[in-house]
């Protein structure tokens, strides 16, 4: 009987291995993505912040601008490193860390026209965090944003803490690109395919030890 389980279990695994294969090529899609989407959205939103508050941007007159320029540019040029940097842990990827008792909507889109987008949140986290630099920009410039425990005078908050660590994190409403949601709208539709092979091999393997074991009661 164990034998038939093994060869169940060597057939689905031959059946999960192309679509994590297919999901890794999907998470570098959607890497590429998001670092085109953040090099555009460092520069607008810049310039977002330059004419929302003019008396900070008059006051800090042309010589200082370019030098914030030149910050904000340094952000895109680094944007790969950072969305990299952002999008890194394994634990964002489900085909990275197999889990059997994964949601199967951890990766749907919710939300319409009327409502506003939600983005799966496991990625919208990692994607804000890589945002978030931007606001280590507008804080050294003086548009009232804070990344760190500073508070006071700070209207704005773009940091996240835990276990009393403090790190950039946009906290505004924002819309990804169609790029990206293209993209992960594909990595959910094999994501669900994967969850329920990936549940029917942990199945097997419970069943074939609970076999292995009453054999050797039996011959024990």
């Amino acid at each position: 009987m164990s034998g038939n389980i093994d060869a169940l279990i060597q057939s689905k695994e031959a059946e999960l291995q192309p679509l994590l294969s297919r999901m890794e090529a999907i998470r570098l899609q959607f890497v590429d993505d998001v670092i085109e989407f953040a090099s555009d959205w460092y520069r607008k939103k810049a310039a977002e912040y330059a004419t929302k508050k003019p008396e900070v941007t008059l006051n800090l007159g042309k010589e200082k601008l370019v030098q914030m320029k030149l910050h904000v540019n340094e952000l895109v040029r680094n944007a790969s490193k950072i969305v990299n940097g952002s999008l890194a842990d394994p634990e964002v990827w489900w085909h990275k860390t197999p889990q059997v008792n994964a949601s199967p909507s951890a990766y749907e889109q919710l939300g319409n026209d009327q409502v506003g987008n939600k983005f799966p949140e496991v990625l919208d986290k990692p994607v804000r965090r890589a945002l978030g630099e931007l606001g280590n920009v507008l804080e050294v410039f003086g548009y009232g944003v804070t990344t760190g425990a500073l508070r006071a005078s700070y209207p704005e908050f773009w940091f996240e803490s835990a276990e009393g660590v403090f790190r950039p994190f946009f906290p505004h409403l924002y819309e990804w690109s169609d790029e990206m949601e293209d993209t992960i709208a594909r990595y959910d539709v094999v994501y669900k395919k994967a969850i329920v092979l990936f549940s029917e091999i942990t199945m097997l393997e419970e069943e074939k030890k609970r076999q292995e074991a009453k054999e050797l009661w039996d011959k024990a």
